[in-house]
This record gives C-alpha cells, sequence and structure tokens, in this order.
C-alpha cells in the first residue's frame, strides 16, 4: 500500500506500510524502538524475541512497518492482550512509534488506520488500546473507555474503536 503525505516543508514523501513479515530486515530496528521507549528495563533480547513472534500475516499478533526511501520510519502492532487484568478485551492496537525525525507529518495517523483496517479484515467489531496520552486518539475516532491500574501501580487510560 502506498500512500503519499505532505510534510510541513510541502514535500511529498511515499510511504509504505508492509507486514513485518515482509521486511524482516527491519527487526532490529523495530525492536530498539520498542525498547528505548517502553522496555528498556527489559533486555534488549527480550524484546526482539517478543517482537519477532508478532510477525503473523493472517492473524494476531502482527506488526506493520511504515516505509519511506526503503527505511523504516514507524511501526504498530496488533496485539491479543495489551494488559494483563483485562483479559476479556481484544484486540488491541499496541506500540504505534514513529521515529523523531518522521513526527508531526501523519505517519501515526497512516499506521493507525493500518492496523484498524487489518482487524476489519480479521472481523473484529472493537479494537482497544492503552495509552498516557490524551487528545491524540480522540481526534481519530476512539473513545476513552476507563482509567486502569498498571502492574507498577500507575493508571494508564483504555481506549475503544467501534469498527
Amino acid at each position: 500500500m502506498s500512500i503519499y503525505m505532505r510534510s510541513d516543508n510541502s514535500s511529498c514523501m511515499d510511504i509504505r506500510i508492509v507486514n513485518l513479515a515482509d521486511r524482516e530486515d527491519c527487526l532490529d530496528n523495530v525492536s530498539r524502538w520498542l525498547w528505548q521507549e517502553w522496555g528498556s528495563g527489559s533486555a534488549f533480547e527480550y524484546i526482539r524475541y517478543a517482537v519477532q513472534h508478532n510477525t503473523q500475516t493472517d492473524r494476531i499478533p502482527m506488526t506493520f512497518v511504515a516505509i519511506a526511501d526503503d527505511e523504516p520510519i514507524g511501526t504498530v502492532s496488533l496485539w491479543m492482550n495489551d494488559l494483563k487484568c483485562r483479559q476479556d478485551l481484544y484486540p488491541w492496537v499496541a506500540s504505534l512509534y514513529v521515529a523523531e525525525a518522521k513526527r508531526r507529518m501523519g505517519v501515526g495517523e497512516r499506521l493507525q488506520a493500518h492496523a484498524i483496517d487489518e482487524a476489519r479484515k480479521l472481523g473484529y467489531p472493537h479494537l482497544y488500546l492503552l495509552t498516557d496520552h490524551v487528545g491524540y486518539y480522540e481526534r481519530f475516532g476512539w473513545a476513552y473507555k476507563e482509567l486502569a491500574p498498571k502492574g507498577d501501580g500507575q493508571y494508564t487510560r483504555i481506549y475503544s474503536l467501534d469498527l
């Protein structure tokens, strides 16, 4: 899938969103992003191993990569669970990440839309996500569901989206 987007400087950037299973050469980049953003309390190899096994093409878990100029610039995943205490909610959009230099160009929105489309194709009626960001996901139709405790004593926000 190719998507043309206008960046802040009005130049066109060709973005392709692909399944990580089709671009295994991006595994280390994606793993490093997720480890730096959310997993630095875990060993890098643990995160890499998890990402490597989130590469299904016809069922969840799936990981997608945004590619520009043959370089990975962002990622998003579909997981069956992203919050251990809410096994009743599934599937989840997880680990949405865009490389810093490519932020504010709509890459995150495109990754999110791709994950939503894939969940629809798989026949799921709802999607969920966790975030501490207020105001971002609401712009794309996500509804705040509730505040949920995390294992570390902190709280996070659960959002849902009807497909």
